[in-house]
């Protein structure tokens, strides 16, 4: 479907990958699924336009904090899911633009809310 929002999904954990994807298609958006920091940029210098940007920040490193300041600096809303969010975690997503964060395991009915929301901005 052309008029599909795309989402940038991240993280290293392919069942994590797996449900994301899901519960995107179920939300009517297309999911763009990336594993590495590399895929992520090449996917934001494309020529698709990103709606929205799902983060999985286990196993990356605070380099990952970047690439949410620049999702914010091109005005692409996006939420991190964390396996905790101690205060400086979040005083660093929240000062790099994020929307939301979210601990895991991640609620899917808020998940969802948080991307609907989102879109609908």
């Amino acid at each position: 479907m052309e008029n599909e929002s795309l989402v940038l999904v991240l993280s290293k954990n392919e069942k994590n990958l797996e449900l994301l994807a899901d519960l995107v298609d179920q939300e009517g958006c297309t999911a763009r699924i990336t594993t590495t920091v590399g895929e992520f940029d090449t996917v934001l210098r494309g020529d698709e336009r990103i709606e929205i940007a799902v983060l999985d920040t286990e196993g990356f490193t605070a380099d990952l904090w970047k690439r949410c300041g620049y999702l914010h600096e091109q005005g692409i809303p996006s939420v991190v899911l964390t396996p905790s969010t101690p205060a400086h975690v979040r005083r660093e997503a929240i000062s790099r633009g994020v929307r939301s964060i979210l601990e895991k395991p991640v609620d899917t009915a808020d998940l969802r809310a948080t991307i609907r929301g989102m879109l609908m901005q």
